[in-house]
């Protein structure tokens, strides 16, 4: 059990450590704290702004594909412009399994902190929170 081991060193004080913070180790906690909580914010900050670029390329994406059309010609030679794709289930589902995607990527990286030992979040919260998602919003 890794429970007792990891609660007695916080990440904050020396000799503690988390998955990726501290990124220099034990000689980062020397440094002054505004420095530390800036540099943090700054960091935080820049990974925000990735998510948004992210999820801006991932709706040009959703628009591009739910916008394809198909032309079809009828029995008197008419021609008409069909849409391939219901554009609202279309973008109800992408976004379904768009706010599932921190739960995975938690669980993850969970795992992978414990070495492959399944506690705590665990692959429950996963196939809870998918099928919420997608009964829910969907709906």
């Amino acid at each position: 059990a890794l429970g007792p081991q990891m609660a007695t060193v916080s990440i904050c004080a020396k000799g503690g450590s988390g998955i990726v913070l501290p990124l220099l180790g034990d000689a980062e906690q020397e440094w002054p704290r505004p420095l530390r909580v800036v540099l943090y914010l700054l960091g935080l900050l820049w990974c925000f702004m990735g998510v948004a670029l992210i999820a801006d390329v991932f709706m040009s994406a959703i628009e591009k594909v739910t916008s394809k059309t198909t032309r079809r010609i009828d029995k008197h030679g008419r021609s008409y412009k069909y849409k391939v794709w219901n554009a609202t289930v279309a973008n109800l589902t992408l976004m379904a399994l768009g706010s599932s995607a921190p739960e995975i990527l938690l669980n993850v990286i969970d795992i992978f902190a414990k070495d492959f030992y399944l506690e705590g979040l665990g692959p429950g919260t996963i196939v809870g929170s998918a099928a919420f998602n997608l009964l829910m919003i969907i709906a």
